[in-house]
């Protein structure tokens, strides 16, 4: 559950993309470039920062987290050298080892589930103002090459260094803002109605 720079993703840009069809329709001499949406947040400075205070938080849930998980390793440990001391044929009869198993396994998809809804929310809340950057630096480069067709770099085949625009854009990102705060969201250890809700909808 560690937080990578990579993993920071943007669902944006989607009034800047055309479809290939739509690129081949385009006339003779229209002005066509190429960005890359995650790695123009992620290799920006705020955005580093944010990754890495999302780091940081990972490890003080963790240790938080700590009083829980070192009593479930005992059991853990105690369990499993019960179940080593014991036949196949004996093992299969004890079904009160199988439920100890699966009330540890419950417990600690528990402290994770609630450890990665803390990460999230504190994750979004964080990149919003990162995205307004994002946003008005794409629209400024746009302007500024007189950019009439944008594509998105992860589903380009292929593109030379002369239509990518990504690190205009991070330029520009760094130039309105290196850091922005990233406060912790904490959430109730079992997931809300609304939280399950928009968990079943980012499913569909």
């Amino acid at each position: 559950m560690k937080i990578l720079i990579a993993s920071i993703s943007l669902a944006l840009l989607g009034t800047f993309s055309m479809s290939p069809a739509h690129a081949q329709t385009a006339e003779t001499g229209t002005k066509v470039a190429v960005i890359s949406q995650e790695l123009s947040l992620a290799k920006s400075k705020v955005g580093i920062y944010i990754a890495d205070q999302l780091m940081a938080l990972d490890k003080t849930i963790d240790a938080e987290f700590e009083g829980e998980l070192a009593p479930l390793r005992t059991q853990a440990q105690q369990l499993n050298a019960e179940i080593k001391a014991l036949s196949p044929e004996t093992l299969r009869t004890r079904t009160d080892l199988q439920r100890r198993g699966q009330e540890m396994r419950q417990q600690l998809a528990e402290l994770g589930n609630w450890k990665q809804r803390q990460m999230d929310a504190t994750r979004q809340q964080a990149l919003t103002p990162a995205y307004k950057a994002y946003e008005t630096a794409v629209n400024a480069v746009i302007k500024e090459k007189n950019i009439q067709i944008l594509l998105p770099g992860e589903a380009t085949l292929y593109r030379t260094a002369a239509v990518d625009v990504t690190e205009a854009v991070v330029a520009k990102i760094d130039a309105a803002l290196t850091t922005t705060p990233v406060n912790r969201v904490r959430v109730p250890r079992k997931p809300t109605q609304q939280e399950l809700q928009q968990a079943q909808a980012r499913g569909r």
